[in-house]
């Protein structure tokens, strides 16, 4: 199994302990400030329409919803968060996407929208094709916002370039979790990865849970970017 694989297969056997972590509050880091950062980002938005890519159990579109009234949609490659999602939030849309569906231009999403959320659901090496993806389905002035682990506050040993790594949730005590590869990305990666998907970064923050302390995540605003012909001459190529 190769490693885009691998992860597709841990969210499916993790679903349940996902969703037992989302609701009981056992990520500290989400309520240090980064559920907070990402609603603040996308609310101050103002959507009409929004989308969750890697919706998970669904927690980010009820809030969102909540404080908007907009029309929102959750869209995540697992049956079983897509199904947890749905039974917390019976009135809500919800779909079974895979990444590669969206990719491979399969998902029909019916409709444009304002906010284009990925938060901490860009974990694999295809980032800048699936961020491509879905730039056709941004409304005029519409934005794509990604939350993300910062790369300087994970890379503390001293291994500071893009590769695979593979995070087993030994933090987690008392769950079975199945280990999850993922992609880790420098700080200039993914400004690449935002640059190669035809967009742009509006806004770059770093939530932290004091002032002045490490940053949580990695939190970019974007906007959709037509190259000129100077910078396709330059070698600045949106895919």
């Amino acid at each position: 199994m190769d490693q885009r694989a691998a992860l597709a297969s841990s969210w499916n056997k993790n679903a349940g302990n996902w969703t037992k972590a989302v609701r009981e509050g056992l990520i500290p880091s989400r309520g240090a400030g980064t559920d907070a950062a990402v609603l603040e980002a996308i609310c101050g938005q103002k959507p009409q329409n929004f989308l969750d890519v890697g919706c998970g159990e669904g927690w980010l579109v009820r809030r969102v919803v909540q404080a908007t009234g907009c029309n929102a949609i959750g869209i995540d490659g697992s049956a079983q968060l897509v199904d947890d999602a749905c039974q917390a939030d019976p009135g809500g849309s919800y779909k079974v996407v895979a990444y590669s569906a969206l990719m491979d231009g399969r998902a029909d999403l019916g409709e444009t929208f304002d906010v284009i959320a990925f938060n901490y659901a860009l974990f694999d090496e295809d980032a800048p094709k699936l961020l491509a993806a879905v730039k056709p389905y941004l409304s005029a002035d519409g934005v794509v916002i990604i939350q993300t682990l910062h790369p300087w506050a994970v890379a503390q040993d001293g291994n500071y370039q893009d590769a695979w790594r593979k995070e087993d949730f030994s933090a987690f005590e008392n769950q079975d979790w199945a280990a999850m590869p993922w992609f880790f990305r420098t700080l200039s990666s993914w400004h690449d990865v935002v640059r190669t998907a035809g967009l742009t970064v509006l806004e770059l923050s770093e939530p932290a849970a004091e002032r002045g302390g490490l940053p949580l995540s990695l939190l970019l605003v974007c906007g959709a970017f037509e190259y000129s012909e100077g910078d396709r001459a330059r070698g600045i190529e949106t895919l």
